[in-house]
C-alpha cells in the first residue's frame, strides 16, 4: 500500500513551511526530502521575508519556488513529509528506500 500522495506546492502553508531567523535576515523555508538522486536527501527551499511571521504573499512567493524546482519531476507528500521524487518513478512508487 502506498503512503505517498500527490502534492500541489500551491497547498504550502504554515504547517508545511519553517520560519527561521539566522543573523539579519528572516527565512521562510520549506523542508522536503529529494528522491531524485541515487540517494534520498533533506533539501529545503527558502526565501527572504520581512517580519517574524509569514504573510500569504510570502506563502505564494514560496510555492511558485516550489513549483520551479520540480518542474521536470514530481511532487508527492507521505503523511506530513514532501518528497521530490523523478516522474516515471513518482507515480509507481510504494514507499521510500531504507538503505544502511
Amino acid at each position: 500500500m502506498s503512503n505517498f500522495k500527490h502534492f500541489d506546492p500551491n497547498s504550502i502553508d504554515e504547517t508545511l513551511a519553517r520560519v527561521v531567523i539566522h543573523r539579519d535576515h528572516t527565512y521562510l523555508m520549506f523542508p522536503y526530502i529529494n528522491g531524485t538522486g541515487a540517494m534520498p536527501k533533506m533539501k529545503s527551499i527558502s526565501l527572504v521575508i520581512e517580519g517574524p511571521a509569514a504573510t500569504l504573499e510570502d506563502l505564494l512567493a514560496l510555492s511558485t519556488l516550489v513549483k520551479q524546482s520540480g518542474e521536470a519531476a514530481e511532487w508527492k507528500i507521505e503523511f506530513n513529509t514532501p518528497w521530490l521524487l523523478p516522474r516515471a518513478e513518482g507515480s509507481s512508487r510504494t514507499r521510500p528506500i531504507a538503505r544502511a
